[in-house]
């Protein structure tokens, strides 16, 4: 039996909020931004000022944005951070090392 644990750092660690990570993704897409901003009926700098949300700054990222995000890009994973923001337990680490040592210990 082989077990096999990841313990990178996930989504939740790297990005505090998913408008942060919304923001990476446009960036890291394979296309220009202003591809992306065009397939979502933005200029590039309203993209970007969505993305940016500056405390100072009236454009906030919507989840109508979040939406057409993933519908022009076809790019889901949005969805995966919120899932693993808000519906895993962090605490099952623990009980999986536990059992881990557990298995060890019968060997």
């Amino acid at each position: 039996m082989q077990l096999t644990l990841n313990f990178d750092a996930g989504l939740v660690d790297a990005y505090p909020t998913c408008r942060e990570y919304v923001a990476h993704r446009v960036h890291h897409q394979g296309r220009p931004q202003k591809a992306i901003a065009a397939d979502m009926d933005y200029s590039p700098s309203h993209l970007s000022r969505k993305c940016a949300q500056s405390p100072d700054d009236s454009m906030r990222l919507t989840c109508d944005d979040l939406e057409r995000f993933i519908e022009t890009t076809g790019d889901t994973s949005p969805v995966l951070y919120l899932v693993e923001k808000y519906l895993t337990d962090h605490d099952r680490i623990a009980e999986l090392e536990a059992e881990l040592a557990r298995l060890k210990g019968q060997k």
